[in-house]
């Protein structure tokens, strides 16, 4: 059950049958809902590996959990993440899936700017859709989070049209953990 962070990259073996989760979305203003859901996700699936983008230290809660060892690559940060976007989403031999979370912004720890709020989330999705309409839907992702999203309806307008279906929505992360565990059980 390790919890990988950047920027380390670490093969998977395809052959341990444990599913592992990218956690995608707002990092900065967006509080630290990436521990919530690992939990969500440990609680669940306790043999789960989990990628977490947010840039933990040793002093984090869930650091017991981290890969071991524990250090930093040279490499970019978006080389990590697009690494284990790919395994998670799909890699058709690891078992994955990659959860997005839309979060509200923090009003207690709004994002820093000049950028906006979860632009590299709205990139990431929107990849991800482009992925799916060229390879007949057949990726792995699950999206759920806060209805209040700016442009939310967009997204999933999006995600409809590339899957073919009415994409669903979770608002909570039991429902995102329960749907993201159904996708990996069913992906072969």
């Amino acid at each position: 059950m390790p919890i990988y962070v950047p920027k380390q990259i670490i093969a998977i073996c395809p052959t341990v049958g444990a599913p592992l989760f990218f956690l995608a979305g707002p990092i900065h203003g967006g509080d630290d809902w990436q521990s919530y859901m690992a939990e969500h996700i440990l609680r669940r699936k306790p043999s789960a590996h989990i990628a977490c983008p947010s840039r933990w230290d040793s002093s984090h809660r869930l650091a017991r959990h981290f890969h071991q060892p524990f250090s930093e690559a040279a490499n970019r940060q978006l080389v990590w993440e697009r690494h284990y976007l790919k395994q998670a989403g799909f890699d058709p031999n690891v078992p994955g899936c990659v959860v997005f979370w839309l979060c509200l912004e923090s009003s207690m720890n709004p994002h820093p700017g000049p950028e906006p709020y979860a632009m590299d989330t709205r990139r990431e999705i929107g990849k991800f859709t482009a992925y799916a309409e060229m390879m007949n839907g057949q990726v792995r992702v699950v999206v759920g989070g806060d209805r209040r999203f700016y442009g939310l309806d967009v997204i999933l307008f999006e995600l409809s049209e590339a899957f073919g279906t009415v994409f669903p929505f979770c608002e909570t992360m039991e429902e995102v953990v329960e749907r993201a565990l159904l996708t990996t059980q069913t992906q072969h």
